[in-house]
């Protein structure tokens, strides 16, 4: 994930613009959900095309 990614999402979940500041628990889930997505989508990615 890319640097400016993480400070992204710290400044919309813990910065001035989301006003939510989460637990250490729910950033690690949100990230464990986060990373399943994406593995979804790099495996969906290899699938062929059904027209």
């Amino acid at each position: 994930m890319r640097k400016d990614r993480l400070y992204e999402e710290d400044l919309l979940v813990n910065g001035t613009v989301g006003g939510e500041v989460l637990t250490k628990h729910e950033r690690q889930v949100l990230r464990q959900e986060a990373g399943e997505l994406k593995e979804k989508m790099e495996l969906a990615k290899q699938e062929p095309i059904a027209e």
